[in-house]
């Protein structure tokens, strides 16, 4: 099979970083993803007093590269195979405000998802047109990341729970969302665990962004070729790992098990690589944070959420209480309103705790999330919307995996480009189990990085095709 990476009369070499747009592209692109992911922008504005248009200013990074695309390259608009289910996921949600009793409520969060969802889908879609830009980007991710999770292990090291470090690593001390009780059952007081929060000050949302780039990472330290590339991708994933340890949220470790089983069942990793690093972490864990240990065994109290035990040793915790009257309460208002739900927003706003308060499970005095984002958006949008979402995100992990497959023995570099965004998607697919779609943003820089890769990748795959095809009949 003749490479690619070998210009072809007639053809442009879209592999090599000596195209225009792989040359001009990548740093206006990596920057934008860095500051998105350390959560810059708003540190700046919300720690530092940095004014709001400033921040917000980020995203014309983007611009840069589809400018120079668009008019020196003359270059045609991106149309990723995923753009038209993400126009059909954007009709349902209009289609359920047109019927919602709350327009006012309906309107801000559509806004909402204009600007943090299809507007930035189609920003990085139309800036990220070659291999470089991807493997650029990704690599960023994983910087970002460690950096993040590498704070977050020095602030527990040096037990400086009172320093945000410029903001960057944000701590809830006093158990109100930040904490837990690691106290014994029998004790009289509790005794508070601080969780870490890093940049966005919330443990759960930092956990799931940490979730999304420990893939990329873990993919490059057991597949790249470059022994180099394997040493920092190994030492990213342990930095990851560490802060998604010390955010104690369970919901990250269930949804980091799902996706290392997957790359598993997929075999994009091997049992005998894997299973000893897991094996060496797991010790490293129980020894130097046994606390882990006692949060992760709190989700057997899931076991007796369907129970009426009285004893206090077997009832699940609050937390877990209130998730399952959130939850209910959103499957609830998705049974009376199956079709077009009540409208994007208006679950949270007028249904949630009227609906959860009915349940006598757990009363809330204030309006809650749904705490899964697949159960919030059937209250919201109805079954029409939950099928565009399930419909976009599925064709996206479908067409990452054939192109993983069909590059695996071809090119090693495209090969973990699109198996890295696959599991990328997959973690934060597994952990909107348990969260909704707040910070939504994030979900959609990661959806259109994939969507980018399946257009560069399809496109590098039918150059691919066409050489090889040129050389059989030449020959």
């Amino acid at each position: 099979m003749t490479s690619i990476s070998v210009p072809t009369p007639g053809r442009r070499d879209w592999a090599t970083s000596t195209h225009p747009a792989g040359r001009g592209g990548v740093v206006p692109v990596v920057l934008f993803f860095f500051v998105l992911w350390t959560n810059l922008a708003v540190v700046l504005t919300q720690v530092h007093g940095v004014p709001q248009f400033i921040g917000s200013s980020v995203v014309v990074l983007l611009l840069i590269p589809i400018v120079r695309a668009l008019i020196v390259d003359r270059q045609a608009p991106v149309v990723t195979p995923v753009l038209p289910l993400v126009l059909i996921f954007f009709g349902t949600l209009f289609l359920a405000g047109i019927r919602s009793p709350e327009p006012s409520v309906v309107q801000n969060n559509i806004s909402l998802y204009l600007t943090e969802g299809l507007l930035l889908y189609l920003l990085v879609s139309n800036a990220v047109r070659t291999i470089p830009v991807l493997t650029a980007t990704l690599w960023t991710l994983i910087l970002a990341g460690a950096l993040l999770g590498g704070l977050s292990v020095i602030q527990e090291l040096t037990h400086t729970y009172a320093n945000e470090y410029e903001g960057f690593a944000q701590v809830d001390r006093l158990g109100t969302g930040g904490g837990f009780n690691i106290a014994p059952a029998d004790a009289t007081q509790k005794e508070l665990r601080p969780r870490l929060g890093g940049p966005l000050g919330s443990e759960n949302r930092y956990a799931q962004i940490l979730a999304v780039v420990f893939p990329l990472a873990l993919m490059r330290a057991f597949r790249d070729p470059r022994r180099n590339r394997r040493l920092a991708g190994g030492a990213a994933s342990i930095l990851i790992a560490g802060g998604i340890f010390l955010t104690f949220s369970r919901g990250a470790a269930v949804a980091v098990g799902l996706t290392i089983v997957l790359t598993l069942l997929l075999r994009e990793l091997k049992f005998r690589h894997v299973l000893p690093a897991l094996a060496v972490l797991t010790a490293v864990v129980v020894l130097v944070v046994p606390d882990y240990v006692t949060r992760l065994s709190t989700l057997g109290g899931l076991t007796a959420l369907s129970s009426s035990t009285t004893d206090s040793a077997d009832r699940p915790d609050s937390a877990l209480v209130g998730r399952e009257t959130e939850n209910l309460a959103a499957l609830h208002v998705f049974i009376d309103h199956p079709f077009t739900g009540v409208g994007p927003g208006v679950y949270f706003r007028d249904y949630s705790r009227d609906y959860a308060n009915r349940l006598g499970l757990k009363y809330l005095g204030s309006e809650r999330r749904g705490h899964s984002l697949y159960l919030e958006m059937a209250a919201d949008t109805g079954i029409i919307g939950l099928t565009a979402f399930f419909a976009m995100v599925s064709v996206s992990l479908v067409l990452l995996y054939r192109q993983a497959r069909y590059w695996r023995s071809r090119n090693p570099e495209r090969a973990i480009v699109a198996s890295s965004l696959l599991f990328a998607l997959v973690g934060y697919l597994a952990t909107a189990l348990f969260l909704q779609l707040s910070y939504q943003r994030f979900f959609w820089a990661i959806l259109a990085l994939a969507s980018a890769a399946i257009w560069v990748l399809r496109r590098d795959q039918e150059d691919d095709s066409w050489a090889s095809d040129t050389t059989a009949a030449s020959g």
